[in-house]
């Protein structure tokens, strides 16, 4: 998949309370471009991966290992090549490597786990994400459960959605789907008609371009065109997003390097002037020299831009971010918190008309690679994220997600097998809607009427497939989003009190965006 870019650090946290040898490791094995990459082999190595330029950063770092340099850091750029050109087998077996030097960061676990997750060992994936957790303090978002019963409680909802191919895909990659008026604009990096062909330095593939196609002929492969011409740079261009009014278009496109060699990413605006596309397009006030962003969504008022980023103070790779427009300019970036953003890529944020984000995340708990996840508008910011299940989501990259405004269909991107070329672009339709209640609770003791924190609350579909398991907070109450479609039992347990069971119907979530209960529990 392309167009996404890393960090080459987790940001190890307490690092004051580190002996001073390890903090002069940690020193070692983070700033070896700057102060301990010695040797030109070494350093011709990193510029080419800080380049992008994988495949001959692997030749050259092979070379090196075989000759016994820097071990730990060339063992672990090896590992991190191969992740790079989505190479899992191979970025499993040299993390694993990796991991047998003493003084390992947090993040090298973190790869491992995910790249074991891709290729569906997931108790093995599960333990190096434990290991990585722990050495970061952080918890694993799995709405309480343990990391089997979350993955069970995702693949539960494997028939909800319809995946359909589509004929505009080629034998190179398309991704990005976005909707014009009655035409689909994608990215596609297929072979243009130019005598001279520029070639991206990573893959040695041509760069993207913008294509469209109309809606209208996706079922009867429709012819694919390139979408103005007069907007094509000489690198990669998109994907894009439009306003509700189809008259500006956010672009994202390659721009300079920074000074270390590696391509950064902004986004660019496109206005329509009558009833053409300028092609002098303006630059975003928001991107910090040095770091990248990316993925624009603007949302159906035109009042807030999201997208996402690797500039500091994130919590991973990159992080999904909004401005919000004021008296007519952006505001500072906002990010989004680490209930959405994780130490991995949180990528292509895509926000619907009713307000609900959808995105790519390769950090939150899945079924491999990129998955697509849900957050649910609430109280100004965004719910827990819901992973989409199977069908929309596989062991692969699956991504760049886009919503018709009938909330039943639409389309998204995938590397996934029986494709046509590296990334494809898929329609789908929801054969169920996914629709969400929202329960606000509150826990009291029947005798007293004074409120129970700290009861421990399990949730499980009518079939017994585990939802969540959390405890009522310090003034008893608790929030759960529900599928509308789904009847569920709630169980109530506290010590010194009877335990309860609750049932709650789709005839009652049906009938509220928004449902209050009250649970009393009866002293022992």
């Amino acid at each position: 998949m392309s167009l996404i870019s890393e960090k080459k650090t987790y940001k190890t946290q307490d690092i004051s309370k580190m002996t001073i040898k390890k903090y002069l490791w940690l020193l070692i094995i983070v700033l070896p471009l700057n102060v301990f990459a010695q040797s030109k082999a070494l350093k011709k190595a990193d510029a080419l991966f800080n380049r992008f330029d994988y495949k001959k950063a692997l030749n050259h770092y092979h070379k090196l290992e075989s000759k016994g340099e820097s071990m730990y850091y060339v063992t672990r750029r090896i590992a991190d090549c191969y992740r790079l050109l989505h190479m899992p087998v191979m970025a499993a077996e040299w993390y694993e490597k990796a991991i047998a030097f003493p003084d390992v960061e947090a993040e090298t676990y973190y790869h491992l786990g995910l790249a074991l997750r891709t290729l569906k060992r997931y108790e093995e994936s599960e333990q190096y994400l434990t290991r990585f957790h722990n050495l970061t303090r952080t918890q694993p978002m799995r709405r309480g459960l343990t990391s089997e019963d979350y993955l069970l409680s995702i693949m539960a909802d494997s028939s909800r959605v319809k995946i359909i191919q589509l004929g505009l895909n080629s034998t190179f990659s398309e991704f990005g789907p976005a909707k014009w008026n009655n035409f689909l604009v994608f990215s596609s990096n297929r072979p243009g008609k130019s005598v001279i062909r520029h070639r991206d330095a990573r893959n040695n593939q041509p760069f993207f371009d913008l294509y469209f196609v109309s809606i209208d002929s996706l079922k009867s492969n429709g012819r694919v065109e390139l979408f103005q011409p007069q907007l094509k740079s000489g690198l990669n261009d998109g994907p894009v997003s439009f306003t509700a009014d189809g008259q500006t278009m956010y672009i994202t496109r390659n721009t300079a390097k920074n000074p270390e060699g590696k391509s950064e990413l902004d986004v660019m605006i496109a206005r329509m002037k009558d009833g053409k596309w300028d092609k002098f397009l303006t630059t975003l006030p928001l991107k910090m020299k040095g770091f990248s962003i990316a993925h624009p969504s603007i949302s159906s008022d035109d009042q807030r831009l999201y997208f996402a980023s690797d500039m500091p103070g994130g919590y991973g790779g990159m992080d999904i971010y909004y401005s919000e427009r004021k008296g007519g300019f952006l505001s500072q970036p906002v990010n989004l918190g680490p209930h959405i953003n994780t130490p991995g890529n949180e990528v292509f944020p895509f926000i619907s008309a009713d307000g609900r984000l959808f995105f790519a995340s390769s950090g939150h708990p899945g079924l491999g690679g990129l998955d697509l996840f849900l957050a649910l508008p609430m109280d100004g910011g965004f719910s827990e994220p819901f992973n989409l299940g199977p069908g929309i989501n596989s062991s692969y990259d699956d991504f760049s997600f886009f919503l018709n405004e009938d909330s039943q269909t639409g389309y998204f991107s995938s590397n996934r097998p029986g494709g046509k070329g590296g990334d494809d672009i898929y329609a789908f339709k929801f054969l169920r809607p996914l629709q969400y209640t929202v329960i606000e609770g509150v826990v009291k003791n029947k005798v007293t009427g004074q409120v129970e924190p700290d009861v421990f609350i399990n949730v499980l579909k009518e079939d017994g497939t585990p939802v969540a398991s959390f405890q009522s907070d310090e003034k008893g109450q608790f929030t759960i989003h529900l599928l509308r479609d789904k009847s569920y039992r709630f169980s109530f347990r506290k010590r010194l009190m009877e335990p309860l069971e609750r049932e709650v119907l789709p005839s009652q979530l049906r009938d509220f965006s928004k449902l209050n209960i009250t649970i009393e529990l009866v002293p022992r």
